[in-house]
Protein backbone atom coordinates (compact mmCIF):
# COMPACT_ATOMS: atom_id res chain seq x y z
CA UNK A 1 0.00 0.00 0.00
CA UNK A 2 2.74 2.67 -0.39
CA UNK A 3 2.10 5.66 -1.86
CA UNK A 4 -2.12 5.38 0.23
CA UNK A 5 -3.28 7.56 2.25
CA UNK A 6 -4.74 5.30 5.63
CA UNK A 7 -7.44 7.45 5.94
CA UNK A 8 -8.33 6.93 2.11
CA UNK A 9 -9.10 3.16 3.46
CA UNK A 10 -9.83 3.41 6.92
CA UNK A 11 -13.47 1.93 7.86
CA UNK A 12 -16.02 4.84 7.24
CA UNK A 13 -17.76 3.61 10.87
CA UNK A 14 -15.11 5.35 12.51
CA UNK A 15 -15.47 8.76 11.24
CA UNK A 16 -17.46 10.15 13.20
CA UNK A 17 -18.04 13.29 15.66
CA UNK A 18 -16.58 11.07 18.60
CA UNK A 19 -12.93 10.72 16.73
CA UNK A 20 -12.58 13.69 15.52
CA UNK A 21 -9.28 14.14 17.05
CA UNK A 22 -7.71 10.36 15.91
CA UNK A 23 -9.11 11.03 12.82
CA UNK A 24 -7.36 14.27 12.12
CA UNK A 25 -3.97 12.57 13.15
CA UNK A 26 -4.38 9.50 11.00
CA UNK A 27 -5.19 11.80 7.98
CA UNK A 28 -2.00 13.87 8.77
CA UNK A 29 0.26 11.52 10.41
CA UNK A 30 -1.12 8.64 7.47
CA UNK A 31 0.65 6.33 10.58
CA UNK A 32 1.90 3.06 10.23
CA UNK A 33 2.35 0.44 12.96
CA UNK A 34 5.56 -1.84 13.52
CA UNK A 35 4.05 -5.76 14.15
CA UNK A 36 5.27 -5.66 17.95
CA UNK A 37 3.41 -2.53 18.87
CA UNK A 38 0.14 -3.65 16.97
CA UNK A 39 0.30 -6.90 18.57
CA UNK A 40 0.43 -5.26 21.95
CA UNK A 41 -2.53 -3.42 21.52
CA UNK A 42 -4.56 -6.11 20.13
CA UNK A 43 -3.89 -8.45 22.95
CA UNK A 44 -4.50 -5.62 25.26
CA UNK A 45 -8.21 -5.39 23.41
CA UNK A 46 -8.86 -9.22 23.47
CA UNK A 47 -8.65 -9.09 27.24
CA UNK A 48 -11.82 -6.16 27.60
CA UNK A 49 -15.18 -7.66 26.88
CA UNK A 50 -17.02 -5.32 24.16
CA UNK A 51 -13.60 -3.78 23.04
CA UNK A 52 -12.62 -4.65 19.08
CA UNK A 53 -9.36 -4.11 17.32
CA UNK A 54 -8.91 -2.67 13.88
CA UNK A 55 -6.65 -2.18 11.70
CA UNK A 56 -6.91 -1.47 8.04
CA UNK A 57 -4.38 -2.99 6.44
CA UNK A 58 -2.63 -5.56 8.52
CA UNK A 59 -0.64 -6.91 5.61
CA UNK A 60 0.71 -3.21 5.42
CA UNK A 61 1.45 -2.61 8.94
CA UNK A 62 -1.09 -0.22 8.96
CA UNK A 63 -2.32 1.77 12.49
CA UNK A 64 -4.20 -0.18 15.02
CA UNK A 65 -6.67 1.32 17.36
CA UNK A 66 -8.91 -0.08 19.66
CA UNK A 67 -12.64 0.58 19.84
CA UNK A 68 -15.64 0.45 21.49
CA UNK A 69 -19.30 -0.86 19.93
CA UNK A 70 -20.11 2.40 18.90
CA UNK A 71 -16.92 2.55 16.88
CA UNK A 72 -15.41 5.21 19.47
CA UNK A 73 -11.55 4.94 19.22
CA UNK A 74 -9.94 4.53 22.52
CA UNK A 75 -6.63 3.14 21.43
CA UNK A 76 -4.36 3.82 19.05
CA UNK A 77 -1.17 2.14 18.16
CA UNK A 78 1.50 3.49 15.60
CA UNK A 79 5.15 3.75 14.44
CA UNK A 80 7.62 1.89 16.04
CA UNK A 81 6.91 2.41 19.68
CA UNK A 82 3.46 4.31 19.46
CA UNK A 83 0.85 3.31 21.75
CA UNK A 84 -1.74 5.94 23.24
CA UNK A 85 -4.83 5.57 25.00
CA UNK A 86 -7.83 8.27 25.15
CA UNK A 87 -7.94 9.47 28.57
CA UNK A 88 -10.38 11.02 30.84
CA UNK A 89 -9.03 14.57 32.04
CA UNK A 90 -9.14 13.57 35.29
CA UNK A 91 -6.71 10.72 34.68
CA UNK A 92 -4.16 13.10 33.09
CA UNK A 93 -2.84 13.70 36.59
CA UNK A 94 -2.16 10.61 37.57
CA UNK A 95 -0.67 8.93 34.09
CA UNK A 96 2.53 10.94 34.66
CA UNK A 97 3.60 9.44 37.39
CA UNK A 98 3.12 5.96 35.77
CA UNK A 99 4.92 6.47 33.07
CA UNK A 100 2.03 8.20 30.91
CA UNK A 101 3.17 11.81 28.35
CA UNK A 102 0.72 13.49 26.27
CA UNK A 103 0.23 12.70 23.26
CA UNK A 104 -1.10 16.25 21.29
CA UNK A 105 -0.51 14.88 18.30
CA UNK A 106 -3.44 12.95 18.45
CA UNK A 107 -5.38 15.46 20.39
CA UNK A 108 -5.72 16.61 24.39
CA UNK A 109 -7.35 13.27 25.50
CA UNK A 110 -4.60 11.73 24.39
CA UNK A 111 -1.76 10.02 26.38
CA UNK A 112 0.93 7.91 25.32
CA UNK A 113 3.03 4.87 27.27
CA UNK A 114 5.28 2.35 26.43
CA UNK A 115 4.29 -0.44 24.97
CA UNK A 116 6.32 -3.06 26.63
CA UNK A 117 8.50 -2.81 30.09
CA UNK A 118 12.25 -1.50 30.15
CA UNK A 119 15.16 -2.73 32.71
CA UNK A 120 13.46 -2.47 36.51
CA UNK A 121 9.51 -2.25 35.13
CA UNK A 122 8.37 -6.07 35.72
CA UNK A 123 4.70 -4.71 36.40
CA UNK A 124 4.32 -2.88 32.73
CA UNK A 125 1.74 -5.58 31.25
CA UNK A 126 -0.46 -4.18 33.75
CA UNK A 127 0.32 -0.58 34.03
CA UNK A 128 -0.99 -1.53 30.08
CA UNK A 129 -4.07 -2.94 30.94
CA UNK A 130 -5.34 -0.71 33.50
CA UNK A 131 -4.69 2.22 31.52
CA UNK A 132 -6.25 0.10 28.56
CA UNK A 133 -9.09 -0.46 31.12
CA UNK A 134 -9.77 2.90 31.77
CA UNK A 135 -9.69 4.32 28.14
CA UNK A 136 -12.54 1.43 27.50
CA UNK A 137 -14.72 2.84 30.58
CA UNK A 138 -14.68 6.43 29.64
CA UNK A 139 -15.25 5.95 26.10
CA UNK A 140 -19.01 4.21 26.23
Amino acid sequence: MPGKFLIDVTDPRFLIDANEDVVRFIRLANPFAHSDVGSVLIELGKEIPGAHHYCPSYRSCAYVVLHTDASRIFAIAYGQRGLSFRLPRRSHREAPTDGGVPTPEIGAEWMGFAPWGGKGQPDWRERLRRWCGRAFSASR
